[in-house]
């Protein structure tokens, strides 16, 4: 049987979020025999050392280049990227991210490929320009199939027009065996230091959406009733500046830590005590699954996608997205409860079993390869 062969196409400037973490965990357990993988990353970071792409390389996958940093190269983009398409034969390119979505469409018009473009966002979280968001629009109606990240992204996209005959839900998943391997590991880091206190923690870019800055916030609150309460965020991102300012402001330089990127999460998760995901906006929720993983109970805001992950009163707690005084007053309960904690991270660890494998994603994905290259 002839391998099929997969392009998966990104837009990514900066670090590694959800969508990086999920391709790279991906991407082991595809079926050699039937599959062959490649990767192709668009608008590096200024450095022109973007980490996604790097990380890609380390772990010995396909990685094909096409330089341009700005919206004016994109046309160009798309010509290079035809030129690959029809050189490699590609049976389908795989397009994630608005940008990779435009340039993905642009190249394959003309070529034997199929395109399949999974929707990691909703359409009010781009803050790209009406004409931007027309031709993401346009390229992703061409694609044979559209894959939503949750039941929330594919009704958002149905509103917008969308064929919803061609819509297939996904839900992202993590690899449960990376998480047991790793969890025992003891890194140098600011968790390493307060293991003696009550530990708070949450994983996530450094970006408005995801709502650090209430959870900073709700600390002074939190540490009434908790005095021995520690926040720890692990990510990066634009915000940093301003989230430090916020933390002096408050006087919490000795209880909250930025402790910035890490490629490895595990070991940090099992050093919590609880995880927090503030989102304002959340299609959906990486950060959330691999928490689960590691048996952390979770609080989170009821926004979009969360609520098909976190089971309310069983895996987790919800409250309201902005709201810093119901989310310290979960989180304060959770703390002093340590059975129910306890319970509702062993019930969200049966759930990513159950629900939300790394492996039950790259078989869905490989069931619809399967069909679009027939």
């Amino acid at each position: 049987m002839k391998k099929i062969k997969v392009l998966h196409l990104t837009s990514t400037r900066y670090g590694i979020g959800g969508v990086e973490r999920l391709l790279l965990e991906m991407s082991d357990k595809y079926q050699v025999e039937n599959f062959d993988v490649a990767y192709c990353n668009l608008f590096c970071d200024e450095e022109g050392e973007g980490k996604f792409p790097t990380a890609i390389r380390q772990k010995g996958l396909d990685y094909i280049e096409i330089s341009g940093k700005r919206v004016r190269d994109l046309p160009s983009m798309a010509r290079n990227l035809r030129k690959i398409l029809e050189y490699r034969q590609i049976d389908v390119l795989h397009l994630h991210m608005l940008q990779a979505t435009i340039v993905g469409g642009l190249a394959q018009m003309g070529t034997r490929t199929s395109t399949v473009v999974t929707k990691h966002y909703t359409d009010g979280l781009s803050r790209h320009a009406a004409w931007i968001k027309k031709l993401d629009h346009w390229s992703t109606k061409r694609a044979k199939c559209i894959v939503a990240i949750s039941d929330y992204v594919r009704q958002d996209l149905i509103q917008l027009g969308f064929n919803s005959n061609k819509i297939t839900v996904i839900h992202n998943g993590t690899d449960i065996s990376e998480f047991d391997r790793n969890v025992a590991l003891v890194e140098s880091s600011k968790a390493a230091e307060l293991r003696d206190r009550v530990l708070i923690g949450s994983v996530g870019s450094l970006t408005e959406r995801k709502g650090h800055n209430l959870l900073i916030a709700a600390m002074p609150r939190i540490l009434e009733s908790v005095p021995n309460a520690h926040l720890m965020i692990v990510g990066e991102g634009p915000m940093r500046a301003e989230l430090e300012q916020l933390i002096d402001r408050n006087g919490l330089r000795e209880q909250v830590a930025l402790v910035g990127f890490r490629e490895n999460v595990a070991p940090l998760l099992s050093e919590m005590d609880l995880y927090v995901h503030p989102s304002i906006h959340e299609p959906f929720g990486i950060s959330i699954l691999e928490a689960m993983a590691a048996k952390k109970c979770v609080v989170a805001t009821s926004v979009e996608g969360v609520p098909e992950i976190v089971l309310e009163g069983i895996t987790g707690v919800l409250v309201p997205p902005k709201n810093c005084s119901a989310l310290s007053e979960k989180i304060v309960s959770l703390l002093q409860n340590d059975d129910q904690r306890l319970r509702m991270g062993e019930a969200g660890r049966r759930r990513v079993e159950e629900h939300f494998t790394i492996g039950r994603v790259v078989n869905e994905y490989q069931a619809i390869y399967k069909s679009l290259a027939e």
